[in-house]
């Protein structure tokens, strides 16, 4: 058996279909977090955890230095911002790489704020925003790995309506 092994060392970042090259130096992106529910009923002899939604999504982005379009962007919390973040994945095997994929990781939020930044003296001034998501979509060498979408009440997992019968019930 071949055993594969996935690396992504580096990407880039857009914001508002502008290039950030060099800019970021590392974001963390906003993932589906599942909330559970704890249930415990008489004749059960335990408690069991059960599906009750999708906690708020967050992302996190550090930027290399002060960038002025960065913080007019971040000033208004009621202007969303698409992001998207592309990346390269090499796929590895004994026989060395054995392909390069594209990455493509794309999401759409506000603000939370600009993050604070502290000057120092010989050393560059950084600083963190925190975007609130409300739409984040996976892709890896063109699949879809998911599509979420909190105010339109779409969770999609590899092609997969998470919430179509739900939709459904509720009437919409």
């Amino acid at each position: 058996m071949d055993i594969s092994v996935n690396r992504i060392t580096n990407a880039n970042i857009y914001m508002d279909g502008i290039g950030l090259l060099g800019r970021a130096e590392e974001i963390q992106v906003a993932q589906p977090h599942h909330r559970m529910a704890d249930h415990k009923a008489l004749g059960m002899a335990g408690t069991a955890e059960f599906w009750a939604g999708v906690e708020k999504l967050e992302a996190k982005i550090k930027w290399a230095s002060l960038y002025p379009e960065v913080l007019v962007a971040a000033g208004s919390p009621f202007v969303s911002h698409s992001f998207q973040v592309r990346g390269s994945l090499d796929q590895y095997t004994s026989q060395g790489r054995s392909a390069q994929l594209p990455v493509v990781y794309l999401m759409t939020g506000v603000f939370k704020d600009a993050g604070a930044f502290t000057f120092k003296q010989h050393e560059n001034v950084n600083t963190t925003s925190t975007i609130t998501a409300y739409h984040t979509e996976l892709y890896i060498a063109g699949n879809q790995i998911h599509l979420y979408d909190v105010l339109a009440n779409i969770y999609v997992v590899n092609g997969v309506d998470q919430l179509a019968q739900f939709r459904a019930n509720l009437g919409g």
